[in-house]
């Protein structure tokens, strides 16, 4: 099975209630842990399971059901929309499993734009399951090949709003709100549209990496869809597959892979979140 972390034993003998997050470099792994130390869920990795080609879950009937996940080019990220396919929930009679709340949690650098909605398509289409409740929590932006991410003072400011924004939405999990109150806006919508397609290829050719490259293989480690494989210790990426998570470039630990020819002169990024876990 996929990684499953119980967020607090006490509370999780009361069943397998679970969320399923993605995350590249962090900021939806922190709203996934806030939420589930009020909700006593478990917090399982859909990076992980993909990776493993691991999709089978068993959960109790009736319980609560989670999503957390960023939102990429303002719709949802390839590897999530594969997973919704190809996931299968099972109770532990191996019965269809059917939720008594289902909700879906959308992190984002500015604009959520309609994923929230796309995901409850996709969710409904090939799960048979319906979304009770979205919500957003914005915080540093990590497309780097884009713009630069937060520093400084601004940096930790979008941290703590987005952990106060993510305790927010932990109590309305909690009291099992059913409603939708992502934070759209008219931009953020028409660039859902523009972007928002059944089949969302991430080019990869303009990876490349530095002479500072220590070929420690920590990239591939980290690639949750397989995309990077090593020769003679030097990351090589597949022209299919990537979700273009940036996990490889933020998390490299000389800075040595680049996106693009403006990414060597632009900050990294990770949440702090993710140096509170062992080889995170």
């Amino acid at each position: 099975l996929a990684i499953l972390v119980p967020s607090n034993p006490e509370l999780m003998r009361k069943g397998r209630a679970m969320i399923f997050y993605f995350t590249g470099t962090g900021n939806s792994l922190a709203a996934a842990q806030t939420i589930a130390r009020a909700t006593g869920d478990m917090l399982a990795d859909i990076g992980a399971s993909y990776k493993r080609k691991d999709f089978d879950f068993t959960l109790e009937q009736g319980e609560q059901l989670g999503f957390v996940f960023p939102t990429y080019y303002w719709t949802t990220p390839a590897i999530v929309d594969t997973f919704v396919k190809l996931a299968r929930f099972r109770t532990g009679n191996r019965e269809a499993f059917a939720p008594g709340y289902c909700f879906a949690v959308v992190s984002c650098g500015r604009f959520v734009g309609n994923a929230a909605r796309v995901f409850e398509t996709r969710l409904l289409a090939s799960q048979g399951i319906n979304l009770d409740a979205s919500f957003s929590v914005r915080s540093v932006g990590n497309c780097t090949f884009l713009y630069a991410p937060a520093q400084g003072e601004r940096r930790e400011q979008l941290l703590a709003n987005a952990e106060l924004e993510a305790r927010r939405v932990a109590e309305r999990v909690r009291q099992r709100e059913r409603v939708h109150a992502e934070h759209r806006n008219p931009v953020g919508v028409l660039l859902s549209a523009a972007f928002e397609r059944d089949e969302k290829p991430c080019p990869t050719a303009s990876f490349h990496t530095l002479p500072t490259c220590i070929h420690c293989g920590r990239c591939a480690e980290l690639c949750p869809t397989n995309t990077i494989t090593l020769i003679e210790g030097a990351p090589r990426w597949a022209e299919m597959g990537c979700t273009r998570c940036l996990a490889c470039l933020h998390r490299c630990p000389t800075n040595s892979i680049q996106y693009g020819k403006r990414t060597e002169t632009r900050g990294r990024y990770a949440n702090p979140v993710l140096a509170e876990r062992k080889g995170a």
